[in-house]
């Protein structure tokens, strides 16, 4: 009977358990706090506004003017307001460089 034997391989198993401690580096990265503290400043300092295209809304992507795998940093003098069409289409033209 094959029970019997899956029983003890199960009971031998040790259970995966959760983390207890919070990660050290929780929050830090792109969409943690002080990334949207960041991007929240660059878009008030833009006046809400495409710094490509010229138009206002409420939906901009921030941007790397130098990008960041070509050496550009997170550095606010590095970064832009972009709205959605003309971030698209500056990452794609990034990517076939």
């Amino acid at each position: 009977m094959k029970l019997p034997r899956l029983q003890t391989k199960l009971q031998a198993m040790k259970p995966k358990q959760p983390r207890l401690e919070p990660k050290k580096n929780w929050g830090s990265g792109r969409g943690g706090r002080p990334w949207r503290r960041l991007k929240q400043k660059i878009h008030t300092r833009d006046e809400w506004t495409c710094q490509c295209c010229g138009r206002v809304t409420m939906e901009l992507e921030l941007d790397h003017i130098k990008n960041k795998a070509q050496g550009g940093t997170d550095d606010e003098s590095n970064l832009q307001s972009l709205c959605v069409p003309c971030h698209k289409e500056k990452t794609q033209k990034e990517s076939r460089l």
